[in-house]
Order: C-alpha cells, then structure tokens, then sequence
C-alpha cells in the first residue's frame, strides 16, 4: 500500500511571488546594464532565474516547517528575517552598479576598518550623518515592518489560498540545482573570464557551481620588498650633499577625481591652456583608482601596492623625496581642502611627528562650509601667503589638495552654472537606471570641474616669479559614469576611473620629455631631476625628463585598509590586470590573469598564448616586480 501523501502547504503566494518577481527584476535588470559580452547574458539571465527560484521554495518549505513545528519566536524571526534577505538583495544590487562589491564583502570591509578609518568613510561619502543613522534605525526595524506586511500579504491571501504539495517543493530544490550544474558544465567553458568577473555579481547568489578557468602565470620569486627605511634615510643624505645652486618654488596641485578627457576648453579653459603650454601626457594614469594609494604613490615615488606596508611598519621618515627638499634648504607647506588623516595617511607621507611640514593649514568642509567654499580658501590664502611675504618667493614647496571634485560634486549654487541642466541633489538611487540622470550628475561634475579650473586661473593669473616656477596638476584617480557598468571609482581598473591630468611647468625648462606613458609616482623624480640633475635611486617613479628603463604604469585596484591585491601595468597602447592568489602579496608566487585588453579596455587581439603576448606587449614589465627567471 502506498504511503499517503503529505499534506499540502498552503502558501502566502502574494508575499513570496512578489519576492520572486522582485529577485527576478533587480538580477536580470543588472545583467542587462553590464558590458556586452557575446553569450553571456542568456547564461547568466537563466541562472538568475534558477537560483530566485531555489531561493523562494527553500524559504516556502523552511516557513512551514517553523510555522508547523518550531516555536512561536523562530516563526516570527523567520519572516522579520524574510524582510531583511529582500533587504540584502536590494543593497547588492546598488553596491554591485556602484562599487563591483557584495554586501558580504562590504560587511568583512567594514569590519576590516578601524572606527577612525570608518568615520572618514562616512564622511567621504558625501552622504550626511543623519541619512546613516536613519538608514540604521531603519534597518533595526526591518523585522517587525516585515513581520506586519507578511502577516497583511497572508490576510490577503486567504481569500482565495493557494496550496503546494511538499513533494513538488522538495523535487524542485533537487532538480532546479542538478539543471544549473549541468548548465554550467555544457556552458562555462566558453564563458570569458572578464565576462564571469563581470556577471556573477548580478546573480542573487553572486556565485555558480562551477567557474571558468583562470589563465595563471607563475613568478620566479614573490614580489620584491621595497628598500628598509634605513637605507632610503642614507641614499637621501648621500643626494644631499650636494648643494643646490636655485631653489624656485614648487607648487603642486592634487586634485580629487580628476579625469582627463573632462580637460576642455568649454569645461576647464584655464587647465586646457595651461596643458597646452607646457608638459603634458596623453597617456597619464593614476598609480590607483583610490584615494590613499595615490598619494602615497605621489610622495613616496613608489608602487601603489606598498602603501599598507609602509603604514603597518611604521614608516617615521615621511616622504623621501620631500626630506630630499628639505635638506635641501625648502619649506613643505600644505594648503588642503581634503582630509590628510584619511587611512593615516599624513603620518605616512609627512612623518610620524609631521616634522616634513613647516606650515599646515587645513580648511575642512562639513556641514558648514562646502568643498567648493574650502578650496577657495586654500588658494586664496596661499596667494595671501606669498604677495604678504615676499621670503616665500624662494625655495618653498606648496602643496594644494582640492576636494570640490569628489562626489557629490560641489560649486557655488548661487553662480550661473556653467552646464545645465544638472542634479539639484546628488541622488545614487536616481543614477542607477536612467541615462537620463547619469548626463544630470556628469554635468554636476562637470560644475565642480569649471570651478576648480577658474582656482586655477585665479592661482595662474596672480603667480609670482611664474617664470622660474616649478607647477604640476593632477588627479588622484579619475572617475566613472557607468561607462563599463559601475559609478564613481575604486571598484575596476578601466580607463575611466585611471586616465587623470598629468601637466608640468618645470621653471624655464623646454625640452619635451621622451615618454609615452606617465604616472604621478614620476612627479617628484622629475621635479628633482629639473633643479638638481640627479635621479633618485631609491624611487620607483623615474624622471620623465629621462629616457624610461620601464615604460609602464602600475595602477592598484583600491581594497580599503588593506593590501591592495589586484593591479593593472598598462604601457599606453595595453593593459595586463592580474590578481595574487594568495594574501599576503609578499609571499605569493603566483599571479591570476584577470584581464588582457586594450587602453580603451577592449579584449585584446592575443593571436599568441598568453605568455607569450605578455612578453610582447610588456617586456621586463614582471621583471622590475618579481626578478628575472
């Protein structure tokens, strides 16, 4: 006789359909607005469609389960729960168009971050304090508000209930898992890895059975440690000794999210004209598409990669080539609108006691200034510094950082704006879908941009001795507009989020620099080359008024308060981006190719194996990293 069936659940069909229709929605609407790749979508589309179903009958069978035999309290946890996963969902899907991350990684992220380093989080993020504690209280409330709108659903749903028989819900969390493995065995070995690292983020369980094949090359060593600070303190004695003959003023200009195809004589005329007249490079890229990696890159002249190890040890002597300048007789003088203490990082390049620094003066924004407002500050007081005091005409290095760039992008609102329309109010959720709002908050940037420029020209037109002094402008990073699938920066090496200005002024010197590629690790070897004729052996940059030993840059991929893990080298016509595959980087022997493309991050044409075109198109490239094999 055969055993009687069990009995039929009956299902709140009108909470956990909309679920379903709602995790289809966020998933499929996120493959469709990733980069192209040929075939992908369909694979991924489907696979969406099979883990929002597992999903959802796994949820159906655990609720009556719990509903039938667990107690009270488990039930009721389990629908504010329900709540809190749909959540998630909708969290992922923002933070995966904006940033290439998880919630579960943005969680270990946060984690991973002292409560300093995470103020300075919120705080950069341009979102006001009072948004995230009500986004906090909201979430602390999440389970009851769940709890009442699935026991409304549930009202609803009796008048005209809907049953499942439990051996339908169990058949189909067998089969629908034993369909995808098999999809994925007939299908991932023709998926491209860029397009698997692209896609899989908009799956609802962000992975697949099986992955495709990573290509990995494998090193003759681990990467090379930089020089001990020792030795860098000696070689910057040694430099020196020699006395300068003219100590003009140096003045750079760090600018936030700059992006270099947003140079233009309609957007910024003053910058536009200034790159015109003196050194400049079509191919200049960050040396990371994060924040405290490129300044560290600028004053320590070193790959971005070894900046947590700097911090981690302690690094007590600063930057070395702005110690190099002060034993040479200048003044270091900071004027910023930023914030230097982000990740620490004003120890690490001005010293653990700042004794780099002669005068600091820091004009923060908050909620009462706006960044516009305190980089108009900075430059007005250093030019009130040098027309009150002609002994600053000489032999000071002034350092400006500006902040009106980053995000939310900030201008006078009270002015004209120079494009319109734009953004009234920065709006991340706005910005997802419509292009329409994308042209809004790039010409937001584009405002931000224009009155940086008019700084600019106002420090320009009033310089002193502009003759014979040393000027240099650049970006950190730069910044994208879902040109590849993502917003603003830190989330993926392409040309948007690294092509930045690189301009220089180098007091009377003409002569055109032997480069194809330029990076801000180079700007202060070629400053010192400029009024001292030496290199600086301890650096990794190289003057760019040097014919180059390595014509690459390094760019890092930004990972928080950690070591970056991911990097690209890119020689102007090509990029390699290549991850370690393992932590820490120092002992890993191993490199997985992530990406081989173009400048424009277009696959590449690798008619040759892949080692092959990598020594092809980068020669010496691992060498100056690993050694030689």
């Amino acid at each position: 006789m055969d055993p009687a069936p069990s009995p039929p659940i009956k299902v709140n069909y009108i909470y956990y359909g909309l679920f379903f229709l709602f995790l289809l929605l966020i998933s499929t609407s996120s493959v469709f607005l990733k980069d192209y790749f040929l075939g992908s979508r369909v694979f991924f589309l489907l696979y969406s469609l099979g883990q929002a179903t597992i999903e959802i009958g796994g949820l159906i069978f655990l609720g009556a389960l719990l509903e039938q035999y667990g107690k009270r309290f488990f039930y009721r946890l389990f629908l504010g729960t329900l709540f809190f996963i749909g959540l998630i969902h909708i969290i992922d899907y923002f933070l995966d168009r904006i940033l290439d991350q998880s919630t579960w990684n943005t969680i270990l992220f946060i984690f991973g971050e002292s409560l300093e380093e995470f103020l300075y989080l919120l705080e950069a993020s341009g979102i006001p304090l009072w948004v995230w504690l009500s986004f906090a209280a909201l979430i602390v409330a999440l389970p009851f508000i769940g709890i009442g709108l699935y026991r409304w659903t549930q009202w609803l749903s009796e008048k005209r209930p809907f049953f499942l028989r439990q051996e339908l819900i169990i058949q189909t969390l067998v089969c629908v898992p034993v369909a995808l493995f098999l999809w994925d065995c007939s299908a991932s070995r023709i998926i491209h890895p860029d397009a698997y690292t692209a896609f899989v983020k908009s799956l609802p369980w962000k992975f697949t059975f099986i992955q495709p094949k990573n290509i990995s090359i494998s090193l003759p060593t681990s990467l090379k440690a930089p020089l001990p600070e020792e030795e860098v303190l000696a070689a910057v004695d040694i430099l020196a000794a020699t006395p300068l003959t003219k100590r003009p003023n140096i003045y750079l200009f760090v600018i936030e999210s700059l992006r270099a195809d947003f140079i233009n004589p309609e957007g910024a005329p003053h910058l536009s004209q200034f790159r015109d007249d003196h050194i400049h490079y079509d191919a200049s890229h960050s040396n990371a598409n994060g924040t405290h990696p490129s300044w560290f890159s600028i004053f320590h002249s070193q790959f971005s990669l070894f900046w947590k190890k700097y911090k981690t040890e302690k690094w007590a002597m600063g930057s070395p080539p702005l110690d190099l300048l002060r034993k040479w007789g200048y003044k270091v003088r900071i004027y910023t609108s930023a914030q230097l203490g982000y990740y620490g990082m004003e120890k690490v390049l001005f010293g653990q006691n700042l004794q780099l620094i002669d005068s600091y003066q820091t004009f923060h924004h908050g909620t009462s200034k706006q960044p516009w407002e305190t980089d108009a500050e900075a430059v007005e007081t250093l030019q009130k510094d040098l027309a009150e005091n002609p002994e600053l005409r000489e032999g000071q290095v002034c350092i400006v950082f500006w902040d009106s760039t980053h995000f939310d992008y900030s201008w006078p609102k009270h002015k004209t704006a120079q494009f319109s329309p734009f953004a009234k109010e920065f709006a991340y959720f706005n910005a997802i879908q419509s292009k329409k709002n994308i042209g809004l908050i790039k010409n937001r940037y584009r405002n931000a941009v224009h009155y940086v420029d008019s700084l600019f020209g106002q420090f320009w037109q009033n310089l002193p001795n502009k003759e014979e002094s040393i000027v240099v402008v650049t970006g950190d990073h730069a910044e994208e507009f879902f040109e590849h699938g993502h917003l603003f920066h830190n989330s993926h090496l392409v040309d948007e989020q690294t092509h930045i200005p690189l301009f220089f002024k180098l007091g009377t010197t003409k002569q055109t620099p032997p480069r194809s590629i330029a990076c801000p690790m180079d700007i202060f070897p070629t400053i010192i080359d400029a009024i001292s004729g030496q290199t600086l052996p301890f650096a990794e940059g190289q003057s760019l008024l040097r014919p180059s030993s390595w014509p690459y840059a390094l760019i890092a991929r930004f990972n928080g308060g950690r070591t970056p893990y991911e990097f690209c080298i890119h020689n102007g016509r090509n990029k390699l981006i290549a991850q370690f595959d393992s932590s820490p980087i120092f002992t890993s022997q191993e490199l997985k190719i992530r990406s081989l493309s173009t400048c424009k991050d277009k696959a590449a044409d690798c008619a040759l194996n892949v080692e092959s075109w990598i020594e092809k198109e980068f020669p010496g490239a691992l060498d100056r990293l690993f050694g030689k094999k």
